[in-house]
């Protein structure tokens, strides 16, 4: 079932982490909690959560010790950490999305999806590389 939550190895929760609300160029970035989803690979940049980013960052991560698919939690949490800077570049056409980026760790991409209790933000997601783009909106909280 891809949107079957997966627990934060680091806290036992669900939650990664969360996002403060802001205001970026006129447009609202809505607060939330950030969710690791069991997800879906779709192919090549099409997918979410930890299928996805297994299927597409295997190599990297076995690079930085995360040598199994059961290992991809661990790796998101080394990345999302309290304090991390989060970039807005703007809407695609679809969806609202942010990049967390870590310094050392790398780079996670984060999507907003309305939820019927509360909007959360799902880790679409996680890789080495930890370019910035967009505007500085404010830190993982």
């Amino acid at each position: 079932m891809p949107n079957t939550k997966v627990v934060n190895p680091i806290t036992g929760d669900f939650s990664f982490g969360y996002v403060p609300d802001a205001k970026s160029h006129g447009v609202t970035i809505p607060k939330g909690e950030i969710r690791l989803f069991r997800g879906k690979h779709n192919g090549p940049n099409r997918g979410f959560g930890v299928t996805h980013i297994w299927a597409e960052h295997a190599k990297e991560m076995a690079y930085a010790g995360f040598l199994e698919e059961s290992s991809v939690p661990h790796y998101v949490a080394s990345i999302i950490i309290t304090g991390m800077p989060l970039f807005y570049s703007g809407d695609t056409f679809r969806s609202m999305r942010l990049m967390a980026v870590r310094a050392k760790s790398g780079t996670a991409i984060l999507e907003y999806r309305d939820q019927r209790e509360a909007g959360i933000w799902a880790v679409v997601t996680a890789y080495s590389a930890n370019k910035k783009h967009g505007t500085l909106i404010g830190t993982v909280l």
